[in-house]
C-alpha cells in the first residue's frame, strides 16, 4: 500500500505541473564572477541563472551576491570600482524558470548603489513574449525607466552595461526578479490522478488505525 500510495503522489506531482528540481550548483555557494563562470550555472530556488560573458575589465574576483526569498530572486554585483578614473563594464546573463506551468517572470527591477551619482546602469533584455525591451538606471536613481512590468516570460536573455564617471563612487548594482502564479486549471486526467492519491492515501490511513 505504501508503494501504491507513493506512486500515486508523484504522479499527482507530475500532473499538476510540479518537477524535480535540475541538478545545478546552489547559487548561495557562489561569490565571485569567476565562480560562476566555472559553474555555469547556479539554482536558485526554482530559478536557473546561467553565465554568459562579461568585458575584460570586469574582474573574475568581482563579488557576485545571489539572494531572494518566495517569488522574489535577486543577484547584486559588488566591489568592481576600485579605481578613480571612468570606467564602463558588461556582462550577460540568463535567467530562467525551471516549473513554466505554475511559475513566470512577471516584473524585472534595475538597481545602483551611487551616492553623488555619476553612473548609468544600462539592461537590454530579451526573451518576452511582448519583445526586447532597456532598462535604465542613472545616478542611482531607481523610477519607471529602471522597472518593467507586464511580463510573462520564461527565460531572459540580459546584457547589462554600468558605467562610472571619474571620480565617481559605484558601490554596486543590482538585478531584482517577481514571479506570478498562473491560474492553472486542473485536466480531467490531472483530476483523476489526485483522486486516486487521496483513495490510497485513505486506505493507508484506514489500515493503520486497524493495526493500531
Amino acid at each position: 500500500m505504501r508503494k501504491t500510495l507513493a506512486a500515486a503522489i508523484v504522479g499527482c506531482t507530475i500532473a499538476l505541473g510540479g518537477s524535480p528540481a535540475a541538478a545545478a550548483v546552489l547559487c548561495s555557494d557562489i561569490t565571485t564572477i569567476a565562480g560562476w563562470s566555472a559553474a555555469g550555472s547556479c539554482q536558485q530556488g526554482d530559478k536557473i541563472w546561467s553565465f554568459g560573458s562579461t568585458s575584460a575589465n570586469l574582474s573574475p574576483l568581482t563579488q557576485v551576491i545571489f539572494g531572494g526569498i518566495l517569488l522574489t530572486h535577486n543577484m547584486q554585483i559588488v566591489g568592481f570600482d576600485t579605481s578613480d578614473a571612468a570606467n564602463t563594464w558588461n556582462i550577460k546573463y540568463d535567467i530562467a524558470v525551471l516549473n513554466p506551468v505554475n511559475l513566470f517572470i512577471s516584473d524585472m527591477f534595475a538597481g545602483a548603489d551611487n551616492p553623488g551619482g555619476g553612473s548609468l546602469l544600462t539592461k537590454n533584455v530579451t526573451g518576452d513574449p511582448s519583445g526586447m525591451f532597456t532598462l535604465i538606471d542613472v545616478g542611482g536613481a531607481e523610477g519607471p525607466a529602471s522597472e518593467k512590468h507586464g511580463l510573462n516570460a520564461l527565460l531572459l536573455h540580459i546584457d547589462e552595461t554600468f558605467h562610472v564617471d571619474a571620480n565617481k563612487n559605484l558601490l554596486s548594482v543590482s538585478n531584482t526578479y517577481l514571479e506570478s502564479r498562473r491560474n492553472v486549471v486542473p485536466t480531467p486526467g490531472t483530476l483523476s490522478l489526485l483522486g486516486l492519491g487521496l483513495v490510497a492515501m485513505g486506505a493507508m490511513v484506514r489500515r493503520t488505525r486497524r493495526e493500531s
